[in-house]
């Protein structure tokens, strides 16, 4: 009884209905051989690929699974630890402060392990900016305001201030580097995004230790997969994910910035 009503439930979503009535469509107009359906199958090919079958997971796991995945109590020492930005945000009603964001909460929670187990004198934020009474504020530069008021760290905690994205957080980590005369950093990042992110800040002459974290491809977060199933909106995120570390590295490689 309870797999019939999740079933019913999942029949029920919209993204399901939609893919139920454009294959029922698709059938009944090759059943009559309707002329120009070439468009409509590409259409039915490409929502069932995405939302139906692993094939985002198994793209995105290409680029989790460039840098091996590490266990914190294997890292060396290192000069500072770098978290990026994008898996946390100021909480202007959270009781701590501090919202963590779907696909990227991990990053926090790595780099905050780290800190707690001093593998690093220091622990620098990275990330983007939100509107606060009308003003962008950086949004690391909050973060480490509300770690410091609820869970205060045993090493030195700094940000880069506002970063439009990872090239500019390379930048300033670097140039913190110079001035600190620290060359080797632990840098925090979902494993999708570690390919460019760790190529762009070698780009700036530091040495990298990869702290890949946040998986978020099936093939690396359960032993079982389904290689095909009812359509799930979750197919869409990954996959998006994916297109936009594939562009970035396009990007990146084209601005020689990594």
């Amino acid at each position: 009884m309870k797999d019939l009503l999740y079933l019913l439930i999942e029949l029920s979503q919209p993204l399901t209905l939609a893919w139920l009535l454009l294959t029922l469509w698709l059938l009944v107009a090759l059943v009559r051989r309707r002329p120009g359906m070439r468009l409509l199958r590409l259409a039915w090919l490409a929502l069932t690929l995405v939302s139906c079958t692993p094939l985002p997971s198994w793209l995105l796991a290409q680029l989790e699974n460039r840098h091996p995945a590490v266990r914190l109590e294997d890292l060396p020492k290192a000069d500072f630890i770098v978290c990026l930005g994008g898996g946390m945000e100021p909480g202007r009603r959270e009781p701590t402060g501090i919202h963590l964001t779907l696909g990227g909460a991990d990053r926090l929670t790595t780099a905050l392990a780290l800190a707690v187990r001093r593998q690093a004198p220091a622990l620098v934020l990275g990330g983007g900016g939100s509107l606060r009474d009308g003003k962008w504020v950086a949004q690391a530069d909050v973060i480490t305001a509300e770690l410091a008021r609820i869970a205060p760290l045993p090493v030195e905690t700094l940000t880069l201030g506002l970063c439009a994205d990872t090239h500019e957080e390379a930048v300033k980590a670097a140039a913190l580097a110079q001035q600190r005369g620290w060359t080797k950093v632990l840098l925090v990042t979902s494993a999708s995004h570690m390919p460019r992110a760790a190529a762009t800040f070698a780009k700036t002459g530091l040495q990298v230790i990869a702290v890949p974290c946040s998986y978020e491809s099936s093939f690396n977060r359960s032993d079982e997969v389904h290689w095909l199933h009812l359509p799930h909106a979750g197919g869409f995120s990954i996959y998006s994910a994916w297109l936009h570390e594939v562009l970035g590295l396009i990007v990146y490689r084209w601005r020689d910035w990594i």
